[in-house]
């Protein structure tokens, strides 16, 4: 037995609103709102959400590759497949590296880790490891069209199921945040 998300239909909900605070991201920043403080506000609530979110005990045990995996190889892996993809798509950083940028980007991947692989692959996974890892990765890229545009969508989604895939191997939301925080990195350097 593992522990499983407290009120379902509710953590749905919930995945849901998240979902749509996401999708609405430019909207929110219109009209002369302050970006960071709207953005970094928008992260620390889906962290919560994400995080906080309670648990019970009753739930079958989650499939995973081990059930004590390490998390190092499965970071490594990660990591790697997200430095292969910084070095094969190359590029210029969107944005000068500063300490601003770099706090919101590790802020905005450890929420969106806690929200997509935490509670949203919990909400999917009494459906089977395939629909949480396939469902959280798409829900993952579907929410980054409304900002930077279709053509992110499939780049979106092979992160989202490496990042879900971690969470499957791993067993812990850990790995994956690990991991999108140093890919959030190598997107400015």
């Amino acid at each position: 037995m593992s522990e499983v998300l407290a009120r379902p239909s509710a953590a749905a909900t919930a995945a849901a609103g998240g979902c749509a605070l996401l999708v609405l991201r430019p909207v929110l920043l219109r009209d002369g709102a302050h970006p960071t403080a709207t953005l970094a506000a928008l992260f620390l609530l889906l962290l919560a959400v994400g995080w906080a979110w309670p648990r019970v005990s009753g739930g079958r045990a989650s499939a995973s590759v081990s059930a004590g995996a390490a998390l190092a190889p499965v970071v490594a892996v990660g990591v790697g497949a997200f430095v292969l993809g910084r070095l094969v798509g190359g590029g210029h950083a969107p944005q000068p590296l500063a300490l601003r940028v770099v706090a919101l980007g590790s802020l905005a991947a450890v929420a969106e880790e806690a929200f997509f692989r935490r509670l949203v692959y919990d909400a999917l996974l009494p459906g089977g490891a395939a629909l949480a890892v396939g469902g959280s990765a798409l829900l993952f890229a579907l929410v980054h069209v409304s900002v930077y545009g279709f053509w992110v969508l499939p780049i979106d989604l092979a992160a989202g199921l490496v990042l879900s895939w971690q969470r499957w191997a791993s067993g812990s939301w850990a790995a994956p945040a690990a991991t999108h925080v140093l890919a959030n990195l190598l997107v400015v350097i």
